[in-house]
């Protein structure tokens, strides 16, 4: 990880990491290879919600790994506080990640079976 990108964009990528983390299992769990989108609606929710402990203890961890005396505590929580602030804000964005990256896979599975 850089330490020279900015904080926000590390916990964006941590985040995004998380998230991805628990998809591959989700699809490996279900044997399935896309998410339809009423169930990533509610994996995605129960991600923030459910596992919200889990996913900010993530990212501490994560950044005091990374950053080592470069770690800004105050910092970090100030991120997180707006993050889970606007959670619905969020979850929408990791759900149109999620879709974009589904429908790039769909693009590549049907270019491959043409």
């Amino acid at each position: 990880m850089e330490t020279n990108r900015t904080l926000p964009n590390l916990v964006k990528d941590i985040t995004l990491h998380y998230i991805k983390f628990y998809y591959d299992k989700y699809l490996k769990e279900h044997n399935i290879t896309i998410v339809e989108d009423s169930e990533l609606q509610k994996l995605v929710n129960e991600l923030y919600t459910e596992r919200q402990r889990d996913l900010r203890d993530y990212i501490r961890k994560t950044l005091k790994s990374h950053l080592k005396e470069g770690y800004s505590s105050l910092a970090v929580e100030n991120i997180l506080c707006e993050m889970f602030d606007d959670a619905d804000y969020a979850k929408e964005r990791v759900i149109l990640e999620i879709t974009n990256y589904q429908n790039k896979l769909k693009i590549k599975t049907q270019d491959v079976t043409n």
